[in-house]
């Protein structure tokens, strides 16, 4: 990394409480196996897990807005205190009951306000000549957690109970506070500035409209595999899910440490478009995976695709965006992901009540391969070409 392209010290700061505060909600990948073990359906589970998406959805509009507006760190601080309380709570729930998803909703918009908020501050602080290298490496803080999250949280689930783990997620989600605490968001001049007919709004650029389609779709592909793998596995009478999520976060971590500038040096969509093919297959093959090694294997091929696709679509949209209209960009993009998520818990368990996890996995590859489409679709615009443009709309 150049000398002159150093990363400042509040985007390691908000990195660093992204991480702790990922770990508090990579621990809930756990919850449809408690719920599973309490009694609960597959599409039940489906429903209790996309709660939280849609929550989450519904703040989007206005927290777009916001992020533009008002001092950022405070959401993180906020989401932060909520999903502590939030962890601590699950404690007084007995059963699958409506309060499950009373607390997977209030989950669902501290997530949403905390992580979109975060994303945002370190766009702000990445320079563009390593925008793509940077929230790459931003992602890393999340993906270290999908390892790690289950993993322990598997071995305190098994060992001292769920009860536990919720403890141990509450905790996290205040640590995540204490590091927040410490951000000084960036100033900008230009953060109440509204579109005008000599600025880009988000509303002129199709590009964005359709790069967000296909995070839907890619949304909806991970989606089903990280709220039904775990229970995938214990019905394919694989020991353990915590495989998965290692080799899926440890290959995701591998390709952005070695490849998460690459986007930066030849664009982004020659990235994404065998990116989005390696996720697709991985899905498709999900399905016949019968012990531990094809478990493994498909869960680097899964982090392979996934490692890339997330971050150069995210520098792919920062990159049309402005100071002033930042926010509303990072909440479109962070937003169409998160309702293919959402969209997924709701139809997957349906789908797999009925017809089995194989035709279920297929049919999210599937969505991976629609959102393949859309991308290409999408008007092609290298980083220089927008930036010769936003240049000329701000001057």
């Amino acid at each position: 990394m150049p000398a002159t392209q150093r990363l400042p010290r509040d985007f390691y700061l908000v990195t660093a409480a992204n991480f702790v505060f990922f770990l508090n909600f990579a621990s809930f990948f756990l919850l449809p196996v408690h719920l599973h073990d309490l009694g609960a359906s597959a599409e039940t589970i489906g429903y209790v897990m996309g709660t939280a998406g849609f929550a989450g959805i519904v703040v989007l509009p206005f927290l777009g807005v916001l992020l533009d507006r008002v001092d950022r760190r405070r959401f993180v601080i906020a989401g932060g205190i909520i999903m502590a309380l939030a962890s601590f709570a699950y404690l007084l729930v007995p059963g699958v009951s409506p309060a499950l998803y009373l607390l997977r909703m209030i989950q669902g918009v501290a997530f949403t306000s905390a992580f979109i908020t975060a994303s945002t501050l370190a766009a702000e602080l990445a320079p563009l000549p390593i925008r793509g290298r940077a929230l790459g490496l931003f992602g890393i803080s999340t993906l270290l957690t999908h390892a790690l999250a289950p993993a322990i949280g598997e071995v305190i689930a098994r060992r001292f109970g769920f009860d536990v783990l919720f403890v141990f997620a509450g905790t996290l989600g205040l640590g995540s506070v204490v590091l927040s605490l410490a951000v000084r968001a960036p100033a900008s001049a230009d953060r109440t500035a509204v579109a005008t007919p000599g600025r880009r709004s988000i509303r002129r650029e199709p590009v964005l409209w359709l790069v967000a389609a296909t995070m839907v779709a890619c949304g909806m592909g991970f989606g089903t595999v990280l709220t039904f793998v775990p229970t995938f596995v214990h019905v394919a009478g694989i020991e353990r899910v915590a495989p998965f999520f290692l080799s899926y976060s440890f290959a995701a971590i591998m390709v952005r440490l070695a490849l998460g500038g690459l986007s930066d040096r030849i664009g982004r969509r020659p990235v994404l478009f065998p990116a989005m093919a390696v996720q697709a297959g991985a899905i498709l093959a999900l399905g016949s995976v019968g012990n531990v090694a094809g478990l493994i294997t498909v869960g680097l091929c899964f982090g392979a695709g996934q490692g890339i696709v997330y971050p150069t679509a995210n520098a792919l949209m920062v990159d049309l965006s402005h100071a002033g209209n930042l926010g509303r960009v990072q909440t479109l993009f962070a937003g169409s992901f998160s309702v293919g998520v959402a969209i997924s818990a709701f139809v997957f368990g349906g789908i797999i009540e009925r017809f089995g996890y194989g035709i279920a996995f297929t049919a999210a590859a599937g969505c991976v391969g629609l959102g393949m489409v859309l991308l290409w679709l999408a008007p092609s615009r290298d980083v220089a070409e927008v930036e010769d443009l936003l240049a000329t709309a701000d001057g």
